[in-house]
């Protein structure tokens, strides 16, 4: 059933951006595909989001259909060394499967917020670790269709993959990830170090989206914001974290705008003094 004009800010964890014109909440992958249909069917863009944890929505909203994937498509399966899981399955959650299994492979993933599908589209990784490696196969809908590519169909790159440059229509819908037996004790403490440092390290008391701009090859983005004197730079209700400059958090009230205005202003400085063009790693979506 689709809502309305229904508030992204909802949904999303800076608690920004407009109205959907039309939302719904995928049950099935049934549900997508038949949502895919129906936008293509009458003309309207459509938009699939998961948690909203790694998206900036403009505060216009979003024309179209929008359909999340999230709690009600998060089922998963062990068999072996592979995991089966839907495209609402969160990431930590996975990685908490993984250990009660004895699979290492996804102990990086136990911090990461959001779910597998947006994690596959982007190439999610932290700490020297990513989900592109893991990928046996993927299932998706593309043109109201449910299909699917092996291992070798699905290439991947740094924060990126072929969802994103050959296939932007296609909706993940399930994956399979290939693991290795290891250590329950192993994978415990490797999982538990993760966690105490994005616990120190990042701004996990205020709202955020998450790591904001891509990494620059031989540079750190937190360390470059830092020595330009950003830290701490604010517009309206966004602001350079203090703990973690690479990151954004939402301050007392804030706009999409305020986000955007930030964004634009930091790489206009790090372009400027160091010859660097940072690019946004979260998703910006929508119109002013």
């Amino acid at each position: 059933m689709f809502v309305e004009n229904f508030a992204l800010s909802k949904v999303t964890s800076l608690g920004v951006g407009g109205p959907a014109d039309l939302f719904i909440s995928a049950q099935s992958a049934d549900d997508v595909a038949q949502a895919q249909r129906f936008a293509l069917e009458k003309g309207l863009p459509l938009t699939v989001i998961g948690y909203g944890t790694n998206l900036l929505v403009r505060d216009g909203g979003i024309r179209g259909v929008v359909v999340q994937i999230a709690e009600s498509l998060s089922s998963a399966q062990v068999q072996g060394t592979s995991i089966t899981a839907q495209a609402g399955c969160l990431l930590g959650s996975l990685a908490k499967l993984a250990l009660h299994h004895g699979l290492t492979g996804l102990e990086f993933a136990v911090g990461i917020p959001g779910g597998l599908g947006g994690a596959t589209f982007m190439n999610a990784g932290a700490y020297g670790g990513e989900i592109g490696p893991l990928i046996e196969k993927v299932e998706f809908v593309q043109g109201g269709r449910l299909q699917s590519w092996n291992r070798d169909e699905f290439y991947f790159a740094y924060r990126s993959s072929r969802l994103q440059h050959e296939a932007k229509d296609a909706i993940v819908t399930a994956v399979e990830l290939r693991l290795e037996p290891g250590s329950k004790e192993t994978i415990f403490q490797t999982m538990n170090g993760f966690q105490e440092q994005r616990r120190s390290k990042q701004p996990l008391e205020y709202p955020s989206a998450g790591s904001t701009f891509k990494r620059p090859p031989g540079h750190y983005v937190g360390p470059l914001i830092e020595q330009a004197g950003l830290k701490g730079m604010r517009v309206g209700g966004a602001e350079v974290s203090m703990k973690h400059a690479g990151f954004l958090v939402k301050k007392d009230e804030a706009r999409s705008r305020d986000f955007l205005d930030l964004i634009r202003q930091i790489q206009e400085t790090i372009l400027e003094e160091f010859g660097i063009a940072l690019e946004p790693e979260i998703r910006i979506l929508g119109e002013d």
